[in-house]
């Protein structure tokens, strides 16, 4: 049941927090009340994300109740430090990504001499893939279990290695990777761009697509679930 609930919470905090990020990205710069207007849309998104994000926390902790909702409310700017950690691991795997992207010839090179292998593309290949996993794996677990630490103890939980130690336990890091892989990954490859070849461009066209993307938003909304309850599963939780 808090399954069905906080994959529920999330898929509603998805869409308002989508809402008002694509309110920042059309909102025009070129006056002064424009560029407050998209500052403020901004702050409302990283609101909304911490907002969605503690709510799902604490759903996996209590069920659903009133209470939750205000001690969410509440804790919202625990997202703060959980972006910023975020930022650092993206920044990290997109430098990681570069570094290597120039100097892939050399790396090539490198193969061919040594081993005669003259074509390497699956090693950037997998490259890619293990950025990929960093940034939204890694970062995923480590932003919510730093949130779940405050809203379980307060601020003091940052300065604590316990939230470091529950987002990399192997456990945690091998079943959210699972997760993650099965329930938005995959759907995100296949499901989402899929197309039979024989639909016609009418009304069903229109019903497919809902659809197609309804069950995909569905099962992107479990999977986010299932991975916030593993990185805050072994949070002591305070009343």
């Amino acid at each position: 049941m808090r399954l069905v609930l906080a994959a529920l919470w999330i898929l509603v905090g998805a869409a308002l927090t989508a809402g008002a990020y694509w309110g920042f990205l059309i909102t025009p710069e070129s006056t002064i009340w424009s560029l407050m207007v998209s500052a403020l849309l901004a702050v409302i998104t990283l609101a909304l994300v911490g907002f969605t994000s503690i709510g799902a926390i604490l759903l996996w902790w209590q069920g659903a109740s009133i209470a939750g909702v205000k001690r969410a409310w509440r804790s919202i700017p625990a997202v703060i430090p959980a972006a910023a950690i975020v930022l650092v691991m993206w920044w990290l795997a997109n430098g990681a990504e570069v570094w290597i992207a120039m100097r892939s010839g050399a790396i090539s090179a490198w193969f061919i001499a040594r081993f005669g292998w003259s074509d390497v593309s699956w090693l950037f290949t997998g490259v890619s893939y293990i950025a990929d996993w960093f940034r939204w794996v890694i970062a995923g677990l480590l932003a919510v279990s730093l949130m779940a630490g405050v809203v379980a103890i307060g601020w003091p939980a940052l300065a604590q290695a316990a939230w470091l130690r529950r987002a990399l336990h192997p456990r945690a890091i091998l079943v959210a990777t699972l997760w993650f892989v099965a329930l938005i990954a995959v759907p995100w490859m296949y499901l989402v761009p899929w197309r039979p070849q024989n639909l016609p461009p009418t009304s069903l066209e229109f019903a497919f697509i809902a659809a197609k993307l309804s069950a995909a938003a569905v099962l992107f909304a479990v999977g986010a679930a299932l991975m916030v309850f593993e990185a805050s599963r072994a949070t002591a939780y305070r009343t």
